[in-house]
């Protein structure tokens, strides 16, 4: 994965511009500028795709409340959204149903319906789910985050950058092309062609991330996890 400074090197170098050896404590305007462009490209290609490099898993032990928390405490690092159809009480292997939106979950709440499927929405920043759960169960679920950067040790993430050696998480190539063209953009320089291999690059890398399932046309699911006895397959003794 490409470093801050790198990929404002290899940019300089493609558009026959000095090369800098450091970014930040620089006072030079061009790389302070490719800087702010570099910035916003990441902002603007971390928030087109669920990139898996940005992916995370979250997981607490329930209260016996409805409110769960804060979802940015739940999923601390940098919280865009929940993936679909991955929140589970691995305790009880229940998954729980959602987002309701607004009218679903006054509905509900009017009618007091409880049932053995859990149900959720996120309301005032906080994760609530319905029915209450018993408190002490393991909870999981995947979220996108909105972090596209780490340092160097890749412990600590951030969506702005804070040193020479941070670490862009998105494709390197998809970055160098974007800034590209920004950057003719911005000196107002024919950045047309170099748009449009950007974004034949950006649909082709969404395409290819994480792996694709196979999609199947009959009726009859495969491998959806589903509550239930689970009976391993092979041969058994009758």
């Amino acid at each position: 994965m490409a470093t801050l400074l790198s990929i404002i090197q290899d940019t300089c170098k493609r558009q026959n511009l000095n090369v800098p050896t450091t970014v930040f404590g620089t006072s030079e305007q061009v790389v302070l500028q490719l800087l702010g462009l570099l910035e916003e490209e990441g902002s603007d290609l971390a928030q087109r795709h669920p990139w898996s490099a940005l992916v995370n898993e979250a997981t607490w032990t329930s209260t016996a409340t409805e409110n769960q928390g804060a979802i940015t405490t739940l999923a601390s690092n940098g919280f865009k959204k929940i993936l679909n159809d991955t929140i589970w009480d691995r305790s009880t292997r229940l998954p729980a149903c959602g987002p309701m939106n607004a009218r679903d979950w006054q509905g509900l709440k009017a009618l007091v319906s409880t049932g053995p499927r859990y149900q959720w929405r996120i309301r005032g920043g906080d994760l609530r789910i319905t029915p209450t759960p018993v408190a002490g169960e393991s909870w999981y679920f995947e979220y996108v985050s909105k972090n596209w950067i780490s340092d160097q040790t890749g412990a600590t993430f951030y969506d702005r950058f804070a040193a020479d050696t941070d670490i862009i998480l998105l494709p390197d190539n998809l970055v160098l092309q974007g800034l590209r063209w920004r950057w003719k953009k911005e000196k107002g320089f024919d950045y047309a062609e170099d748009f449009r291999t950007y974004e034949h690059q950006v649909q082709t890398a969404m395409g290819n991330d994480g792996g694709k399932p196979v999609l199947h046309q009959d009726r009859i699911g495969h491998g959806e996890p589903k509550p239930g006895v689970f009976v391993p397959e092979g041969s058994w003794n009758l």
